[in-house]
């Protein structure tokens, strides 16, 4: 007889089929082979504070989770304090890797384990699937893998000692956002909730394709309650409190522009300097999308639009949308759309106020679009006003920043209830790029306090995938909270010196606290470099800088500390007719004035690059470039003013860079060269641009270099680097995932690291920066000579999702070099393919007669399909050839090369187009479905046969397969049975009879690509007639004749007798939700007097989930219930037909807890379930030839382990049994009659 006693192996010991012989030897193998691991250390969950995260991140064996700082290997956290489910299964890991050894975690995704998420310091947060954490503990360079606890999902605002400090809303409840997994619903997870808490109200569910999220409130009586069961929840990847979003001209132009100093009124004649418009740069040719509360579509400042054709007067209906699909887009209009967002009412409105205090809408929307692009227009009474054109400001009243731009309008302002309804932020985000939008201003946020949340993860995520896109967000205006001690929300205070009141820090809310977005605070009005009180102040939870930059936001006639007036634009009234109104100003302050300020300018900087004039400094259409968000980002960021003082009482000027004003104030002009410099102009220096796209980014261990040769002594050299990273996790402490890092070299030798600096300039030592996404190196009097810049790819995991583990970047170079100007180097001639092999596309070319080095582009496609501002640098060199080292084989490349002459790129050369031979590495698609086996053959063998995949490489070709065998569902020593295979089937001759055998599958293209293996499936020979019904015994050790749909498998986590049982999900994990999924024998002509026993163990949603007895006696066409002797114990009575098998309610059903003293226990996750014995009379189906199933439903969330399943028999109930051969022992099985395999 087999062991009573279940002993688990090891991964690497696991021995499954174990015959009575070596049972014993099995067994003292096991026990002596198990040592003991000292305790785990306990620490109590801790909020960790931004200097405990710096040290942190030095040590790499650290977990840095809001949760908390551990070494897993060592430590483990107690999340008492969490308020989080105590115990609750899970399918979610975390798995950390050496230091640097997290390329192993390739070894992942051939287990089937799917990274969802970066965790500082070397980890991913990873879903399990069918792969234990044992055996992800053996994978060479792992350090530790263990579950991602429920703990780990709750935000340290929701922990119970911190749940006072929680404030409700109007309604008197509490308000949560619970956020998932990229790829999976949350409506499940919705439906859960509302089971389990009746009073829960779910006001929205998003299905980002990043992260889905939905959002709940709860009375304070169910708090508790719906922390720990969101928590408990398997789709559920954290939980935070739903922090409601708020609302966060004259003078700016010229200051913005042209770094123009004191003041200016806000309504008339601009001030000077105005370079760009002085050079006819006025946002022609763009589309700029704001996300606001409405906008006045009939005030005459966003009615006529002049494109050089003459003016085209219209009104721009709005319309409801559901983004990311599009409404109607007016080419010619002003409004180029108007779209209204879920949850929003058309057009701006005043007074109704969110909550008590908030004020209302005020014309919000109106105002802030109206300083984006702004152009008044027409004949009102006595007053005649120009629209704008292509080749004219005609700046009248209070126009704004890009007055011949275009305005996509997405209306997020909900005017009956003074609120903003933001359903879905990515899809919002995507439909303005697909309108056309470059940029999106977002003068909103939510206040939390520098945490990063779930609307900066999808701000992030978003503008990675869509990395054309610059998101410019204000920072907010709790920078003072009334400037006392106490007042602040974070507790974080700076004192005003000389002046008895204190400045908030770590107050810029969200989405402003996206690594990737541009965050804007507010200086006082025009050219005063003065910051305000109200802008909220950095730095961000993990200690990153923010707000980026900061722009006007206030009036210049400020009386006290928070100031009045403001900045001057459309006013807006409740006027939405079909006539034109007259164009009328006010004056707004905030920082959500701020933010359309450097939005309208920015989109004068795209119009810069897109008309061509960098880098000849005039119109070049040959040099048309679409700039991506990343460099207008980094060059926003290079060209500002850095002498702002703390606020206009002090006078005080700030250490640079600071929490307060960040990089400081842009002056565009500063960063902009013009062959020809105007009144007012600033063209001494000169700037390097580096746009590298992701596709083609840095990888761990790579580094790009360049070098300028002849700087200029004296003026200021300034290099921004900055790049868009993936989105990080929200339980991660820090959120840096990609770490780029800059470094400069002078001609002494002398080496400058990113962000070192000391007395406002960078300086010699300190260490890289480990935690922005933003670099910089600013040398206010270099010396004259070589400087040559490196960014390296220091650290390059990704998260998990396609594409991740290679990072892009801008770099953006201004100072005295490329001075006098010469003429454009010519182009390379002659371009060819040099080689195209797996080192990856060399391009050769003659190159130019005095080129310093040359520079290669590269675009998707081909060069007929390719546009010309599309080619982004891929690498550079001295000399020919230059090789692209980054493309995937089968797919077209159009290429193009530059030479530098005087630090300056030349013109580009013809265009080169190529298919790149370099190795395509894209896995083939492979997951249609599982391997089917069959072992009922007269001769002896299995024959198994799966679904076909396909390449994904271009050149991927055919697809073969390779099959292994294995004793054990674990394949701890896989047999190669086949290779090179051209068909999806495969016959096992070399089988025995009675034996269970595990096959599984791997597809490979014709490049060598390999797939995922599939999931394992087992089967044991039984000759022609299949298993004997008089003596069927399934007890998965000695024979396995279940088919198992996908969700089930044979597994070693409990069994009634011996090593394995069946099992409908992964180990160490939950069954999955909203699954139909089944267990059936192979068909069995039933003897006179059947029955059938079996053994379960299970832990399933009380009434929720459960499984049934079915029975076929058509070969699986239809089926009925076959409930067990006595009846089953419990019914789905709560499930109200919410269960993907469709059951109704009444439904007989195992589910619950099956305890000693139950058969369905309520306890989920609390009460210990054991197996039970279940019986079922077949009597009445003798003579019939049958199939039964375990079949298995759930709802769409709340998952536990599941339904086990063992020691199946079936048989005359009157015969005698040899039970020693019913056990399986003597290698005999349980086969039919005297079948034997030759």
């Amino acid at each position: 007889m087999k062991s009573n006693r279940r002993v688990t192996a090891s991964p690497s010991s696991r021995s499954i089929n174990l015959r009575r012989s070596g049972l014993a030897l099995a067994l003292a193998a096991a026990i002596s082979s198990t040592q003991a691991s000292p305790p785990p250390h306990f620490l109590e969950a801790t909020s960790p504070t931004i200097d405990a995260l710096a040290a942190a991140r030095r040590n790499a064996s650290l977990i840095l989770l809001r949760a908390g700082i551990f070494d897993p290997a060592a430590q483990q956290l107690d999340l008492t304090a969490t308020g989080a489910a105590a115990a609750a299964a899970s399918g979610l890991g975390i798995v950390q890797f050496e230091a640097g050894r997290l390329g192993e975690s390739k070894a992942l995704a051939a287990l089937g384990v799917n990274i969802v998420g970066y965790v500082p310091n070397n980890a991913y947060l990873v879903r399990l699937g069918a792969t234990s954490l044992d055996t992800l503990r053996a994978i060479p360079g792992v350090r530790w893998a263990g579950a991602y606890r429920a703990g780990f999902k709750v935000d340290p605002g929701l922990w119970t000692s911190r749940r006072s400090a929680l404030k409700a809303g109007t309604d008197q409840r509490y308000a949560l956002q619970v956020s998932g997994f990229a790829g999976q619903s949350l409506d499940a997870a919705a439906a859960t909730l509302r089971a389990q808490l009746p009073d829960v109200r779910i006001a929205d569910v998003t299905a980002d394709r990043f992260l889905p999220t939905l959002r709940l409130s709860v009375a304070a009586d169910d708090l508790a309650r719906a922390v720990a069961a969101a928590s408990a929840l398997d789709a559920v990847g954290y939980i935070e409190p739903f922090v409601a979003p708020r609302l966060d001209n004259s003078g700016s132009i010229a200051t913005i522009q042209g770094n123009m100093s004191g003041d200016v009124a806000g309504v008339g004649a601009v001030g000077a300097p105005t370079p760009l418009w002085d050079h006819q740069i006025f946002g022609s040719g763009q589309i700029v999308a704001s996300m606001d509360s409405g906008v006045d579509h009939n005030e005459a400042w966003f009615t006529t639009l002049d494109k050089g054709s003459g003016p085209v007067t219209a009104l721009t209906p709005a319309e409801d949308t559901t983004p990311p699909a599009l409404g109607t887009l007016h080419p010619d209009n002003k409004i180029v759309g108007y779209f209204v967002q879920p949850g929003s009412t058309a057009y701006d409105s005043d007074g109704v106020e969110c909550s008590p205090g908030a004020g209302g809408l005020s014309f919000h929307g109106t105002h802030t679009s109206g300083t984006i692009v702004g152009d008044a227009a027409g004949t009102f009474g006595s007053a005649t006003y120009l629209a704008a054109t292509p080749n004219a400001a005609n700046h009248d009243l209070a126009d704004g920043m890009a007055p011949n731009a275009q305005l996509l309008f997405q209306d997020i302002g909900n005017d009956s209830t003074g609120c903003l309804a933001i359903q879905d932020l990515g899809a919002s985000i995507d439909q303005a790029h697909a309108a056309g939008a470059g940029l999106q201003n977002n003068s909103w946020g939510g206040p939390t306090q520098g945490a990063y949340s779930a609307s900066d993860t999808i701000a992030d995520a978003h503008s990675r995938d869509l990395d054309t896109m610059l998101l410019v967000v204000s920072a907010g205006n709790d920078g003072m909270a009334g400037g006392i001690v106490g007042a602040c929300a974070t507790g974080q205070t700076e004192p005003i010196p000389g002046n008895s009141k204190y400045l908030c820090l770590q107050t810029v809310g969200s989405p402003g606290n996206a690594k990737n977005v541009l965050t804007i605070g507010a200086s006082t009005h025009g050219g005063l470099n003065e910051m305000t009180s109200f802008s909220s102040r950095g730095p961000t939870a993990d200690g990153r800088q923010k707000p980026d930059i900061v722009a006007p936001g206030a009036g210049a006639e400020s009386v006290d500390i928070l100031g009045s007036g403001g900045i001057s634009s459309a006013a807006g009234n409740s006027n939405d007719g079909d006539t034109i109104q007259a164009p009328v100003s006010k004056l707004l302050s905030g920082t959500s004035m701020a933010a359309p300020t450097i939005t309208g300018n920015a989109t004068l900087l795209r119009q810069f690059y897109q008309d061509g004039f960098y880098p000849r400094g005039e119109r070049t259409p040959a040099d048309t470039l679409n700039p991506s968000g990343a460099l207008l980002k980094a060059v926003l960021v290079n060209a500002t003013v850095t002498n702002l003082s703390n606020t206009k009482s002090t006078g005080t000027t700030l250490p640079w860079p600071n929490q307060h004003s960040g990089w400081g104030r842009p002056w565009l002009d500063a960063s902009l060269w013009f062959r020809s410099t105007l009144a007012g102009g600033d063209d001494s220096r000169r700037t390097r641009l580096i746009d590298r796209p992701n596709s083609a980014g840095l990888t761990t261990g790579e580094s790009d270099s360049f070098t300028i040769q002849n700087v200029e002594a004296g003026k200021e050299l300034r290099v921004s680097l900055t790049w868009y990273d993936p989105q990080a996790a929200l339980a991660a402490a820090t959120t840096l995932v990609n770490n780029l890092d800059l470094e400069v070299t002078a001609p002494d030798g002398s080496v400058y690291k990113g962000n070192v600096f000391a007395n406002d300039q960078s300086a010699t030592g300190g260490d890289a920066d480990a935690i922005n996404t933003v670099e910089q190196v600013r040398l206010t009097t270099p010396v004259a000579g070589a400087y040559t810049i490196k960014v390296s790819g220091t650290a390059v995991p990704g998260n998990g999702q396609s594409d991740t583990d290679a990072q892009g970047y801008a770099l953006a170079v201004t100072g005295g070099f490329g001075l006098p100007d010469t003429a454009a180097l010519p182009a390379p001639s002659a371009l060819a393919v040099a080689s195209n092999d797996a080192g990856g596309v060399a391009i050769g070319f003659t190159g130019s007669s005095g080129a310093q080095g040359y520079q290669l582009y590269r675009a998707a496609g081909t060069c007929a399909s390719a546009a010309p501002g599309d080619f982004r640098f891929v690498a550079n060199g001295t000399a020919a050839p230059l090789t692209d080292t980054h493309t995937q084989g089968g797919f077209s490349y159009a290429y193009k090369v530059r030479g530098i002459q005087n630090d300056v790129e030349g013109d580009a050369s013809a265009c080169v187009d190529v298919v790149s031979a370099a190795p395509c590495t894209l896995q083939p698609l492979f997951g249609a479905g599982a391997v089917s086996a069959g072992a009922a053959h007269a001769s002896c063998s299995v024959t198994l046969n799966w679904p076909t995949a396909a390449a994904s490489c271009p050149a991927g070709g055919s697809i073969t397969y390779a099959v292994e065998r294995a004793s054990d569902p674990y394949f701890t020593t896989p047999e190669p049975l086949a290779s090179a295979l051209a068909t999806a089937s495969y016959t096992d001759t070399t089988v025995a009879n009675g034996t269970p055998y595990y096959y599984r599958v791997t597809a490979s293209d014709s490049l060598g690509n390999p797939s995922a293996p599939t999931p394992a499936v087992g089967v044991t020979p039984s000759g022609a007639a299949g298993p004997d019904p008089s003596s069927y015994f399934d007890n998965v050790d000695d024979a396995t004749y279940l088919t198992l749909d996908p969700a089930w498998q044979a597994t070693d986590t409990f069994a009634a007798d011996g090593t394995l049982s069946y099992h409908n999900g992964p180990d160490g994990g939950v069954y999955p939700s909203d699954t139909c999924s089944s267990a059936t024998t192979p068909t069995l002509t039933l003897p006179a007097g059947a029955t059938m026993s079996f053994q379960a163990r299970y832990d399933m949603e009380y009434q929720w989930d459960g499984a049934v007895l079915e029975i076929s006696t058509d070969d699986g066409a239809t089926w009925a219930d076959l409930p067990p002797d006595g009846g089953y114990p419990t019914t789905l009575a709560q499930t109200q037909n919410n269960n993907a098998c469709g059951f109704p309610s009444t439904r007989g059903v195992f589910s619950g807890v099956s305890t000693a003293a139950s058969n369905a226990d309520p306890g989920n996750g609390t009460a210990t379930p054991v197996f039970k014995p279940f019986a079922v009379d077949l009597a009445s189906f003798a003579g019939q030839s049958v199939k039964i199933r375990w079949r298995f439903t759930s709802d769409g969330n709340t998952e536990f382990a599941g339904f086990f399943l063992d020691q199946i028999r079936i048989g005359d109930a009157n015969a005698v049994v040899d039970r020693l051969f019913a056990d399986g022992f003597d290698g005999a099985g349980s086969g039919g009659g005297d079948y034997v395999c030759h």
